[in-house]
């Protein structure tokens, strides 16, 4: 996850927890009735921030997941390419063993004549 995506559920949460607080303490109720909504307050406050957690933690496992994807098939694509490079210069330096060994037989007869 980002970290705007990070920042912005906690700004959400913060921002949740202190509206609450205030409608709470600046609404004239009686103190059984005030202790009565702000436990139902709580629950609800923590139902709501357990959800997002969880979703959050979800979210976190699915992209670990996307990238772990995308480098395994990044391996893959970079092991091919290696392998197939790795043969195609071990062809073209077999090709030049050949002409060298002609070469090489030849090099002689020529330096003589030198």
């Amino acid at each position: 996850m980002s970290n705007s995506s990070t920042r912005f559920l906690e700004g959400l949460l913060l921002g949740g927890i202190l509206g609450f607080l205030g409608g709470i303490l600046f609404a004239p109720k009686s103190g059984k009735e005030l202790r009565r909504e702000l436990a139902e307050g709580s629950d609800e406050l923590y139902k709501n921030a357990s959800t997002g957690i969880s979703d959050f933690k979800d979210r976190g496992q699915q992209a670990v997941q996307d990238l772990q994807s995308r480098g395994d098939a990044a391996i893959k694509q970079a092991t091919a390419q290696f392998q197939e490079t790795r043969d195609q210069l071990s062809q073209k330096l077999q090709e030049l063993g050949g002409k060298s060994g002609k070469i090489g037989v030849q090099e002689p007869e020529s330096a003589q004549h030198m």
